[in-house]
Parts: C-alpha cells; structure tokens; sequence
C-alpha cells in the first residue's frame, strides 16, 4: 500500500499512520524531491487562491516549510527549477520510520527518477538521484521504490541509483 504524501500540514496532521499499518506489511512513501518543488508551488497557488488569498505566496511557502519540518531554502521564484533538498528526502523517511508504531511495518521511499514536469521545472538529474537514495536510506528507510514508471525514467537515473545503494553497503 502506498502513503500519499501531502504538504498540507492539516491533512499530515489527521493521517493516522498507526490505524493504517495494521493493514499493511510496507509502505511506500513518496519522497519525490525533485517534482516537489512544481507540486509544492502548485500546493501554494491553491492555497492562495482560496481563503488565504492576502498572504503572499512566499509567506505561504514558509509557513509549509515550518509546520511540515522542511528545512528548505529556495524560495517560491526559485521552486520550479530547484525542487526540494535531499535533506528533505533524509527528513521524510526518518519522520516515515519513526511513525511507524507497528515494527514489522517496512518503509520504502519512493525516489523521483524521471517523472514529467512541466517545461520550466527541474528534470531531475541523476546526481539528485543519488542524493534522494542516499539521504533515504540514512533516514532508516528499508527500501527504495524508484517512481514512477521505468518508461520515464532514464538509464542515467537508474545507474547514479544503483551507485548509490552500491555505496550504502560498502
């Protein structure tokens, strides 16, 4: 079973991870640090567009940093050609490992290899895919699920990857 990740705090805030791991042996938990930074502005252009219309984009983007634990710096200009930190890939499988009450309950991170973005936003290169695999499997995931299809991935993706599980192990 899959978690979906939210960078709505309220909705993190009402999952309740523990009542859904008695139904599953894994989970796999996006971390798509890449594509994040185009989903997260999208997040943000909602947001602002419905009853916190007043505020800035870039104070909404902080505010999202600060209650989701996102130790970010690029700014809500700079987003789609940044995505976010592999820091924030180490952050969410940590606090993914840690949430999990049941201990049998396996995390796999689900790694940004190669999904489509839009023409202006990052394509994720393969050195941030190593950096993804590496800062998940610190932050105590069991797993890496590189997402989303192997159609759109790219073999430079799927080596820098590999490299770095290579390199976890040594």
């Amino acid at each position: 079973m899959g978690l979906g990740h939210s960078y709505n705090p309220m909705y993190r805030a009402e999952q309740d991870v523990s009542q859904l791991a008695k139904l599953m042996d894994f989970a796999k938990v996006t971390m798509y640090h890449n594509v994040a930074g185009e989903r997260l502005v999208k997040y943000i252009d909602n947001l602002g567009a419905s009853m916190l219309a007043d505020l800035p984009k870039q104070q909404l983007l902080e505010f999202t940093y600060r209650t989701s634990g996102f130790n970010e710096s690029s700014t809500y200009e700079q987003l789609h050609a940044t995505g976010l930190s592999a820091d924030y890939v180490y952050r969410e499988a940590k606090r993914s490992v840690e949430n999990a009450t049941i201990p049998s309950l396996r995390i796999y991170a689900g790694i940004d290899a190669g999904l489509p973005t839009d023409p202006k936003s990052l394509k994720t290169p393969a050195e941030s895919t190593k950096e993804g695999v590496l800062a998940a499997l610190r932050g105590g995931a069991h797993g890496i699920i590189l997402s989303r299809k192997y159609s759109e991935m790219n073999l430079a993706n799927l080596s820098a990857a590999g490299a770095a599980v290579k390199e976890s192990v040594d």
